[in-house]
């Protein structure tokens, strides 16, 4: 993995080098995936996969890639937050 950043959707994403002492680094890995400024918390499958622990139920070999459906996600669960608020959602 190498430190990348962008913008997606108006949110920006960030793969960035974990900051600490070393010895947290390696416990928590060396990376650390940021949105909007805000850590987010992720693990990695035996086989490779990356997963993101608010959006575990999709996992994909890159985490970039990975940030991006996670907020997809959220702008979907938020529309449907909104809709069923407004009483627009049906049931």
């Amino acid at each position: 993995m190498r430190q990348e950043s962008k913008e997606y959707k108006g949110h920006r994403i960030e793969i960035r080098e974990r900051e600490g002492k070393p010895e947290i680094r390696e416990r928590e890995g060396e990376f650390e995936l940021v949105i909007d400024n805000k850590p987010v918390s992720y693990g990695q499958l035996p086989e490779g996969l990356y997963f993101l622990d608010e959006y575990a139920f999709d996992w994909t070999d890159n985490l970039m890639e990975l940030a991006q459906r996670f907020i997809d996600y959220q702008e979907k669960a938020d529309k449907i937050r909104r809709e069923r608020k407004s009483g627009k959602g049906g049931k």
